[in-house]
């Protein structure tokens, strides 16, 4: 006489396993689908940017299409600011431009700030709560041990159009 205890337990992990499955495949597709939003507020967020962060609180795209963000160096290092490119992919027709900087280049210290501007652009404007995807490459030089590196540092920032 052979006693199954094992197959019992295997077939009520499996069970419970298929089921819980089933319901997480349900809520990522709810959530993905937005369905778990508050109130349509959209946060600014970043991706990319591996040295130089932007402060996202600090970040906004306003209803005239002007646009205003600072980033901070975490190079270690300081470094030169030589030229920003910035493209608003989400409006069509938007500025893909480098933003007029008599500043530049610029020479940052490890841990400063550095604040990039574009001026109204009526292609960009849109209403407010509207959602801007702001595409930044950020050149720079990088001096340490004696020798100058040049870089660049990219990514995207994404947040909701504000009242100017």
């Amino acid at each position: 006489m052979t006693i199954k205890k094992g197959q019992g337990a295997m077939e009520y992990l499996m069970t419970y396993s298929w089921a819980i499955l089933v319901v997480m495949i349900v809520g990522i597709a709810m959530w993905q689908l937005g369905i778990f939003s508050m109130g349509g507020i959209t946060p600014t967020t970043s991706t990319g940017f591996n040295k130089i962060k932007p402060l996202l609180a600090l970040a906004k795209m306003g209803t005239d299409g002007s646009f205003d963000a600072s980033f901070i160096n975490g190079a270690g290092t300081t470094i030169t600011v030589g030229g920003v490119t910035l493209n608003n992919t989400a409006v069509p027709g938007c500025y893909s431009a480098t933003p007029d900087s008599p500043g530049l280049p610029k020479v940052i210290a490890s841990g400063d700030n550095i604040r990039i501007q574009l001026n109204a652009d009526a292609a960009c404007a849109q209403s407010k709560g509207a959602v801007y995807t702001m595409e930044i490459i950020i050149s720079y030089n990088q001096t340490a041990a004696g020798a100058t590196i040049t870089r660049s540092d990219s990514g995207t920032l994404r947040g909701p159009y504000e009242e100017v």
